[in-house]
């Protein structure tokens, strides 16, 4: 599905014309597709790529060159993988790591912007990470698996709604709540595909998440604005 179509359903869901819309704008709908898709990328992380990485020295500010890394999935240099730690787990085996020279072995991060390695190494590694995509326009394509498009319409028709309040809002949640379904069975087959190639991080257990206070909280967040 293009983001043509997508728009188009959208706004027939939503009750209104998809030529000459009024109680939303082109704008509002393209943004809406836009924030699925990358809640989508974010929740199952099913989009993925891999780049060279130059490493010479200890901390790095990823995103100023990958702009839309969101988490490391494995890291090599030589062929040889980084093992994932945490700042506790390096302070406890050596003091001194953020100083340490030698074979890079390790890695951690802390968010979507700040990585370390040690010890340092001046060499390229190879990067594999799940990553964020870019803006869609009118005329493109999402770029999240075709049969999740529809799903796009699902969060689409509830984040056009959620201005509307009332009953329109009820029935917004019943659309997010339908992609969240789907995103919990496409986080469950990139995690099944992750563990086989054994990756470092694995998509949120959307089934253990407890979707009524996300709801409740959309609820008071959008009375407050009312």
């Amino acid at each position: 599905m293009t983001v043509a179509e997508i728009s188009s359903r959208v706004i027939t869901r939503i009750d209104d014309d998809p030529v000459t819309p009024i109680s939303v704008s082109a704008a509002e709908v393209l943004a809406a597709i836009n924030e699925g898709q990358e809640l989508a990328a974010l929740l199952s992380l099913c989009l993925e790529k891999t780049v060279d990485f130059p490493l010479s020295g200890c901390w790095y500010a990823q995103r100023s060159s990958l702009t839309d890394f969101l988490v490391p999935l494995r890291i090599t240099v030589a062929g040889i993988r980084l093992r994932p730690s945490t700042l506790a787990e390096l302070d406890a085996m050596n003091p001194a790591w953020q100083a340490t020279a030698g074979t890079a072995a390790r890695y951690a991060t802390l968010g979507c912007n700040l990585l370390a390695v040690t010890p340092q190494q001046t060499v390229t590694a190879r990067f594999t990470y799940a990553y964020s995509p870019a803006q869609l326009l009118a005329g493109d394509t999402p770029v999240i698996p075709a049969a999740n498009h529809p799903d796009l319409v699902e969060y689409g028709v509830y984040k056009c709604r959620l201005k509307e309040g009332a009953q329109q809002l009820a029935r917004g949640l019943g659309n997010f709540n339908t992609f969240l379904d789907s995103m919990q069975k496409l986080g469950d087959y990139t995690r099944a595909r992750s563990l086989a190639a054994r990756y470092d991080v694995q998509p949120l257990e959307l089934a253990l998440f407890d979707r009524s206070k996300l709801v409740s909280e959309i609820i008071k967040r959008q009375a407050k604005l009312s």
